[in-house]
């Protein structure tokens, strides 16, 4: 469809373009309705006038065959009786049956006059029979003939027998052959009529089938008009809705790059276009700033922890020295004075150490490829198992699937960051075990690591994955509160996810879930584009 040809409908709101929608729909289908009522009367009519004709040109040429026949009768018996009184009374009686005959011939003629009605005399033209009407005519001029001759014939026989003529044979005769004549002309007639009768049956046929047809015809029209409003809502509402909800979703997975469609009407949809992409613009500028904030700080973290290092290294030195020196002096205070300080030196180190990787983490792009992480987690058990660690907890491995998309190296620092926590925090518990498994899923295959320690709360979830967030203090429980955050990241460069199940004292469950080759594709792009 045009663009032209819908652009005054495209500036409708959306209530006005269903009310237009419908209102075209019922004034067709009233419109179609209507001219079906009208041909279906047409043919209703033709039917009634068919009806019309028909019963009474039967009765009537049936009605003139008996009086003749009457007729016949009633002449025989005028020449068996000689007495006069009996010849007056058969007279009488053929008066009487002519009259009938002729009363029946007008009523048969107003019948012939409705037939030769243009529209059944159009018929029979078309039907290749208009000569049936000619010879129909011709009949009834022949039998109106006919009763005039047996009427004068009659009269002469009525003058003759009060003239007490002693011969009527002659007469009678003359009026027998007259009376098989107008026979005949009545037989013919009837076959002329039967004749037509056929042709206005098919005609009526053929009105009935023409009339099928258009009404399969407007239920096809109408059909066809309620596609095509369909397929025009279609393009005007639901496809804009459609594109517009597929970008809205883009831009709900952080996809900024996304573009609303413009939508030059004044619609529900172009107001809700116009707005969306207000939005969107938003949104844009302030990710840029937020990104440009954030770039300023990560370049102020990394060069921070990086210069920090330095003075550090410089008093964990220092603090060695001074710890032999007063070692020897056998000062117990200033001895223990020393170890706090080269132990928070080196927790401090440690945690720049955590952080530096965080902020590396989070400026690199990560290459994806398909690799064998079955193998590399036994590779990181045997390094663990080869490295004197105090207990040992009991570790199971078992891994349904071998082969995984994404960035090895990344993968290996977050599987090593949950195994080091599971084994912190069930190293108390009586017999320490450690589970490693995983399983797929049509779009993301996981991996969770299972530990038997002390566990945590529901309202402690929020605060896991946090940057230096730490739910016990370092006394009881070291670490750095980076790690669990770079399982985080990497799970975020992944566009995978990363979760957590426990409750206190019955341990914890790690998921870390990757999406599959393509999937995880898609999940890059929006990711380099968001970042």
């Amino acid at each position: 469809m045009p663009r032209t040809s819908v652009g005054w409908v495209a500036r409708l709101s959306i209530g006005k373009k269903l009310a237009l929608s419908f209102s075209v729909i019922l004034i067709l289908l009233i419109g179609s309705l209507s001219a079906s009522f009208v041909y279906l009367s047409r043919v209703n009519s033709y039917v009634e006038r068919h009806h019309r004709i028909t019963i009474p040109g039967v009765v009537t040429a049936s009605e003139m065959l008996r009086n003749l026949s009457g007729m016949q009768t009633h002449m025989h018996q005028l020449l068996e009786h000689q007495h006069s009184t009996a010849q007056t009374i058969s007279l009488k009686a053929l008066a009487e049956i002519e009259h009938r005959t002729l009363t029946a011939l007008d009523t048969y003629q107003t019948a012939h006059a409705a037939r030769t009605h243009p529209v059944l005399y159009g018929m029979l033209q078309q039907h290749g029979q208009g000569d049936l009407a000619d010879q129909e005519s011709q009949m009834i001029v022949a039998i109106a003939d006919g009763m005039s001759a047996l009427r004068a014939q009659r009269e002469d026989i009525e003058a003759a027998t009060s003239q007490r003529a002693k011969n009527l044979s002659a007469a009678e005769s003359l009026y027998q052959q007259t009376a098989t004549t107008i026979t005949d002309a009545i037989a013919s007639l009837i076959e002329l009529h039967r004749k037509i009768d056929v042709e206005m049956k098919i005609e009526g046929d053929r009105l009935v089938e023409q009339a099928r047809r258009i009404v399969i015809g407007i239920a096809g029209l109408l059909g066809l008009l309620i596609v095509s409003i369909y397929l025009m809502m279609q393009r005007l509402v639901a496809g804009p809705l459609q594109r517009l909800a597929a970008t809205a979703d883009r831009v709900a997975h952080h996809d900024l790059t996304a573009q609303f469609e413009p939508w030059p009407t004044r619609d529900e949809v172009g107001i809700l276009a116009n707005s969306l992409t207000a939005m969107l613009a938003n949104l844009r500028e302030r990710g840029t700033a937020l990104m440009r904030k954030t770039k300023e700080l990560e370049a102020f973290t990394y060069s921070v922890a990086h210069d920090l290092k330095g003075p550090l290294r410089e008093i964990e030195g220092f603090s060695s020295l001074l710890e032999k020196q007063f070692d020897e002096a056998g000062d117990p205070q200033v001895t223990h004075y020393i170890d706090v300080i080269r132990k928070s030196s080196l927790r401090l180190t440690h945690m720049i150490d955590a952080l530096l990787k965080y902020s590396r983490l989070e400026q690199q792009d990560l290459p994806r490829t398909r690799f064998n992480v079955l193998e590399m987690i036994g590779s990181l058990l045997a390094d663990r198992q080869s490295q004197p660690t105090g207990i040992t907890p009991q570790i199971t491995l078992n891994l349904p699937f071998a082969d995984l998309y994404g960035e090895p190296v990344s993968i290996r620092q977050a599987l090593v960051n949950l195994l080091d926590n599971a084994v912190k925090f069930s190293r108390y518990s009586p017999a320490p075990n450690i589970r490693i498994g995983g399983q797929q899923a049509p779009t993301e295959r996981i991996l969770w690591i299972q530990d038997n320690g002390i566990g945590f709360g529901a309202d402690q979830k929020e605060k896991l994955f946090g940057l230096f967030e730490r739910l016990h203090n370092a006394q009881e429980y070291e670490g750095t509160g980076v790690g669990l955050a770079i399982v985080k990241m990497v799970a975020d460069k992944h566009g995978g996810r990363v979760w957590a199940e426990s409750s206190p004292g019955t341990g914890s469950t790690f998921f870390l879930a990757f999406p599959n080759g393509q999937e995880a594709a898609s999940r890059q792009e929006i990711v380099k584009r968001h970042s």
